[in-house]
């Protein structure tokens, strides 16, 4: 038995399929939903047993308006069976509703359309937390490791505006193949997940990293949390033309320095889109301030992982991808960057 593990090229963002070849698919968060829709109509999928959307922020979750439109129309050709919704969403968009009816119209129709699937028994809705609502079917098993219940509570009590730190972590298990989906993780919600995951629930074949090639305040932290998971393979679902500087030159140097740690498995990692990073000198970048490539390159482009239950697994890129790096002139992948001042050993 084979599952695919798929990063769809939706730039700075995420978009992920599972896709276990005797079982529904698994979606993971709806960044450029036609791209999405494209994929799922090609391998003629109709069926998704579960949505996954780890936190509100744009490049993961359309709004409930751009959800509801998705799901009145996959409704008309496939099923939803559960859809997970970050954390209080539906509550924080209905005291909006409450607030001011008219200035929410579209909101309140949206939560009214949800209820009504709800009601109906078309869709299950549940909210994510560490330990909840574990997918299971065939040999596919989803856990959530973060965020814990009461942390992320506490988080939405006393903190406003940093949705990553409680985006939500997923380990992929597969029979012996395992992946953990990072998300956006980072800040406080990074610590908290090192601090309450068991190493054996962290270690993985895969890993997504998370937020697109940032590198948070607390780096130690995240070096500390690849080097527990220990992949072989990390995925960056990255985008040429973003405007924050990703991926960050510190963020590849501490990819580089595991890679060539010999007591570590990690042997790759590759990225949906070519970033400035691989394209420009360290001078060229600090001129361009944050801004990104003027127009998007696929690098490795769609990405794909084809793993068995006995634990192996391949990597297949939509691209040449080896062909592709041999055109750009800082491949970080083949420790050829131009890291500047930046680099740390």
């Amino acid at each position: 038995m084979s599952c695919e593990l798929v990063f769809l090229p939706v730039g700075n963002a995420d978009s992920i399929v599972i896709r276990p070849d005797d079982a529904s698919v698994v979606v993971v968060d709806l960044h450029k939903i036609p791209i999405l829709l494209k994929w799922l109509q090609t391998k003629k999928e109709t069926n998704i047993s579960r949505i996954y959307i780890t936190h509100e922020h744009r490049d993961h979750f359309p709004s409930l308006e751009g959800l509801v439109t998705f799901l009145d129309n996959w409704l008309k050709r496939g099923k939803v069976s559960t859809l997970c919704l970050p954390y209080e969403v539906y509550k924080e968009a209905k005291k909006k509703v409450v607030s001011n009816r008219t200035a929410y119209k579209s909101l309140e129709d949206a939560l009214l359309r949800l209820r009504e699937w709800e009601k109906k028994n078309i869709i299950q809705f549940i909210e994510a937390a560490r330990g909840s609502n574990p997918y299971s079917q065939g040999a596919l098993e989803i856990s959530i490791l973060h965020p814990a219940l009461l942390y992320a509570q506490d988080h939405l009590a006393t903190v406003r505006g940093r949705d990553n730190e409680i985006s939500v972590v997923l380990r992929v298990s597969y029979g012996d193949f395992a992946a953990l989906l990072l998300a956006d993780i980072e800040g406080s919600g990074l610590k908290e997940c090192i601090e309450t995951c068991q190493p054996d629930e962290l270690s993985a074949n895969i890993v997504k990293i998370p937020h697109h090639g940032a590198y948070p305040k607390n780096g130690d932290d995240l070096k500390h949390l690849l080097q527990t998971i220990d992949a072989e393979l990390a995925v960056l679902s990255v985008g040429s033309t973003n405007t924050y500087g990703h991926v960050v030159p510190e963020l590849f140097n501490l990819l580089l320095n595991q890679k060539d740690d010999e007591s570590k498995k990690l042997d790759k990692f590759v990225c949906t889109e070519v970033t400035r990073t691989c394209f420009h000198s360290a001078s060229k970048r600090t001129a361009m301030g944050k801004s990104g490539l003027e127009k998007a390159q696929r690098c490795a482009g769609e990405i794909t992982i084809l793993a068995e239950t006995s634990g192996k697994w391949d990597l297949k890129t939509e691209t040449e991808h080896e062909s592709i790096i041999s055109t750009v002139k800082y491949p970080a992948c083949k420790g050829q960057m131009d890291f500047g001042s930046v680099r740390i050993m």
